[in-house]
């Protein structure tokens, strides 16, 4: 079994350049998929020999990203720009790190805590979701001692509210337990921002030298028309889809609760047919009313994921595209059905500006309306913190997080900009970097700003089939029981190996992690030799070797970002101007064959 070193050197350097594959760039914090897809698919196909290897590419992961077997339910982002997407199917990387997860989770609790001393400043981190503990969990790793003040009971904020049938809640509690046990955090339970002597003044007197503020969107946001709040939204049988889910989370809602019931959801993102599939699996007839249209590649498009649009079809619930709410239709103080406009547009240049034609409408009836259109942060409570500017908006640095008015404050994840969970946590990353930067006080943004380049999908004859993942058929799966099936070992090596690397070596180096290369050989051009032929342009299949004009002849070129080292030029080359650094590969055959002519008995097929 091989071993892989966590040496570094794959994670992305500082560089007037930095290429990377899209899908690590998509990434918020730019996970290694390469390098980790190249590992699983090197894996043993026994599962025993192979769990040593799926624990060494899992601590990789975890180093970085103590989120990561939560990402294989419930985060797929870095899919959406796999240059696979159009060609066969975007690898299934979140079922690969599920996958990992399957077995790490478990693992994590034999996982002990960070041998650092904790011999630097404390700092404040309130809120206990993903972008909290993602800050808190980086500075206890450099050495800081971190506290995080957490509103409620538990920690993991809104992951609570993803239904168990794509997050199981014991992987979400194994998750969290262990990372503050790792990370050495300390934690404040039932500790609310604003509440009691519970200050941002008040943690600074307290001895706290900065103060990281990712306290999410606590409030729900109300239904609107045309910018005025509709009346109606307190008739009974009228709820919020965030409540609901809380109270789902938390075994408050019996099995046949909306029985015989017609609910319907408004809203189009994925926390809105979060709602509308629970509702379902609680009894009710669903159907979900959004203003987005149904061609996702439209400015307008919905912006749930398809799989979740795919699900809810396929369990029998009703989509409605393209439409409002203009009014709230009640009777005898209890909610009875919904005015729809068409909505002609959802943006506009400025930005999210709903516009409706009225002449267009359609009554819906119903008894349930969930009004899933997002959330809103504590507006009162920042502004008594001086938080906002005039404008109602954060008063920080966008780059640094870092507060304008109070400098030893950073604010980030949800609260700030609406988002994914991986787009939080990569908000906790950049926050745990200001803080280091502001205690030691060092410059705050130099060297932050990248400007990353992708790369094309390398060249093949042909590109396979992404696999089929079975899902439970939606009679059979009306439970909060996981229904889709993850990976098997041999399935999880298949779907890595579809993978085609499109980035760099110098951003992955997974081949010298094992062991199975000391270093990267780069590929040299000898101008003299070099009659720029093209030949090594025609047979690169990742767009590196070109011609350029040297002088006054024309000579090929390595550009050595995007060369792998695979040698197909250095052999295409008619007259030898190409040559591999470095490079042992003939010493590895002589010995190998060495190796076979000193066992003459053996018979070697």
């Amino acid at each position: 079994m091989w071993k892989t070193e966590a040496t570094g050197v794959a994670h992305v350097e500082t560089a007037v350049r930095q290429c990377l594959p899209p899908c690590e760039i998509k990434c918020p914090i730019n996970e290694d998929i390469q390098r980790t897809n190249v590992l699983i698919s090197l894996l043993p196909e026994d599962m025993d020999s192979a769990r040593e290897g799926i624990i060494q590419i899992s601590d990789y992961l975890y180093e970085r990203n103590p989120f990561f077997n939560i990402c294989g339910y419930i985060c797929g982002i870095c899919e959406l720009e796999c240059n696979y997407l159009k060609k066969g199917g975007a690898i299934k990387r979140r079922l690969l790190k599920r996958f990992l997860s399957d077995v790490y989770t478990d693992h994590l609790k034999e996982v002990g805590e960070f041998e650092i001393v904790k011999n630097k400043e404390a700092v404040a981190i309130i809120g206990g979701g993903p972008g909290g503990l993602m800050c808190a969990y980086h500075l206890g790793k450099r050495g800081y001692n971190a506290t995080v003040f957490e509103a409620s009971d538990r920690l993991g904020g809104a992951l609570w509210l993803v239904p168990d049938y794509r997050l199981p809640k014991d992987v979400l509690q194994t998750t969290v337990e262990n990372l503050v046990r790792i990370a050495g955090i300390d934690v404040r339970y039932n500790s609310k921002l604003g509440v009691g002597d519970l200050t941002l003044e008040r943690l600074k007197n307290d001895g706290y030298k900065a103060v990281f503020l990712a306290t999410g969107l606590p409030f729900p946001r109300v239904l609107t028309f045309e910018g005025q709040s509709l009346e109606g939204q307190d008739l009974a049988g009228v709820m919020y889809g965030h409540t609901y889910l809380y109270e789902v989370s938390h075994n408050n809602i019996t099995p046949d609760y909306f029985k015989g019931k017609r609910a319907i959801v408004m809203g189009g993102g994925n926390v809105a047919f979060d709602v509308a599939r629970s509702a379902k699996r609680h009894g009710a007839e669903v159907t979900v009313v959004a203003l987005e249209r149904n061609d996702k590649d439209h400015r307008d498009g919905i912006p749930a994921d398809e799989q979740e649009i795919r699900g809810a079809w396929e369990e029998g619930i009703k989509i409605i595209y393209s439409r409002g709410v203009r009014r709230i239709i009640g009777e005898r103080g209890r909610f009875r059905g919904i005015n729809c406009p068409a909505c002609v547009s959802v943006f506009d240049e400025e930005g999210f500006n709903p516009k409706f034609d009225c002449a267009d409408c359609i009554d819906l009836e119903g008894d349930i309306l969930i009004i899933t259109v997002g959330q809103a942060p504590d507006r009162s409570l920042l502004q008594k913190e001086d938080l906002l500017d005039e404008c109602g908006r954060f008063d920080v640095d966008h780059l640094t997080l870092q507060g304008v008015n109070k400098p030893w404050v950073f604010v980030g994840g949800d609260v700030r900009r609406v988002g994914f969970m991986v787009e939080a946590m990569g908000e906790g990353l950049v926050a745990a970097e200001s803080v280091d930067r502001y205690l030691r006080g060092v410059d705050m943004r130099e060297g932050r700003r990248r400007d990353y380049e992708g790369y094309q999908i390398p060249r093949r004859r042909d590109y396979k089939r992404e696999p089929e993942v079975p899902w439970m058929p939606p009679e059979d799966r009306m439970h909060f029981k996981i229904f889709e099936q993850g990976f098997t070992l041999k399935e999880a090596i298949e779907e890595a190996r579809r993978c085609v690397t499109c980035g760099p070596c110098l951003s992955c180096k997974a081949c010298i992690s094992i062991g199975f290369q000391k270093s990267l050989s780069p590929v040299e051009v000898d101008e003299a030799r070099c009659s720029g032929c093209g030949h090594c342009v025609y047979v690169c299949n990742y767009y590196s070797a070109h011609l350029i004009s040297s002088g006054e002849k024309i000579v090929s070129e390595t550009d050595i970002f995007r060369c792998k080292s695979c040698g197909m030029c250095v052999a295409a080359c008619p007259s030898e101007a190409r040559r591999m650094v470095d490079d042992n590969t003939a010493e590895r055959i002589d010995e190998l064959y060495s190796s076979l002519t000193q066992c003459p008995s053996q018979n070697f097929v």
